[in-house]
């Protein structure tokens, strides 16, 4: 009698260690399914934030901007190049062109100079690269200033600290702005890329960020606002720029 008694109490235990564990389960895997959806979910958020970021960032360097409904390019200006010497503040990445007897120059622009055996200069990160023990011009040699009242870009040669040379036999006079790239951001197969061309014909595609479900770019009083949605998520971010 005692046997079957204490056998009945071994099962009622068992019974109702396994409803209280069910109970208990319940909650536990509600709240994991929980913090682990708001994981995801914030993870979604950091990358199509960076996403948005990196835009903005080539967005605030844009010249001659062109956009459609997923995509936009531009020439940058080259204040963030890290080929150029951007610590010389008597050069701010634009300046006017001046022409006297066939000679184009522009004023205080320290374009490259030797001061005691030294390369200076704007460019003089430039010409130490390429240029200084080369008999011959080469593609990279050249800079590519921006004419915004024609629209259109220029080559020029540069080895004195105000007068240069344009490379093509056309030439130009009034202000211009340094430029260093062609900036493409596109759409494609549910990616998002960024493809850069030095303007001398080389382009190169970097995946910005993958499973787009969809980008839109829209613009409204110089205000542009560009959309990213995640596919897997379905989550959606947005942010505006100012141009």
């Amino acid at each position: 009698m005692k046997q079957a008694f204490s056998l009945l109490e071994f099962v009622l235990s068992l019974i109702i260690l396994g409803i209280l564990f069910v109970i208990l389960s319940v909650p536990s895997t509600q709240i994991y399914k929980y913090t682990f959806n708001i994981k995801k979910s914030n993870n979604t958020f950091f990358d199509l934030n960076y996403a948005l970021l990196s835009m903005e960032k080539i967005f605030e360097s844009c010249i001659d901007l062109k956009y459609s409904n997923n995509s936009f390019e531009c020439y940058m200006n080259a204040d963030d190049d890290i080929f150029f010497d951007i610590s010389l503040k008597k050069f701010n990445f634009s300046g006017v062109i001046l022409e006297d007897n066939g000679k184009f120059f522009s004023p205080k622009s320290n374009f490259y100079f030797i001061e005691n055996g030294i390369s200076q200069g704007i460019f003089s990160n430039y010409k130490d690269m390429y240029s200084e023990k080369k008999q011959k011009i080469y593609p990279s040699d050249y800079f590519y200033i921006y004419n915004p009242k024609e629209s259109k870009v220029y080559k020029i040669i540069a080895n004195d600290k105000e007068v240069f040379y344009f490379s093509d036999g056309e030439n130009f006079t009034g202000f211009y702005r340094a430029l260093y790239a062609y900036v493409k951001i596109y759409f494609k197969n549910e990616n998002i890329y960024i493809q850069i061309s030095d303007l001398n014909h080389y382009k190169k595609d970097f995946l910005l960020m993958k499973d787009i479900s969809k980008i839109e770019i829209n613009k409204e009083n110089n205000i542009y606002s560009i959309k990213l949605c995640e596919k897997s998520n379905n989550e959606c971010l947005i942010k505006w720029m100012f141009k």
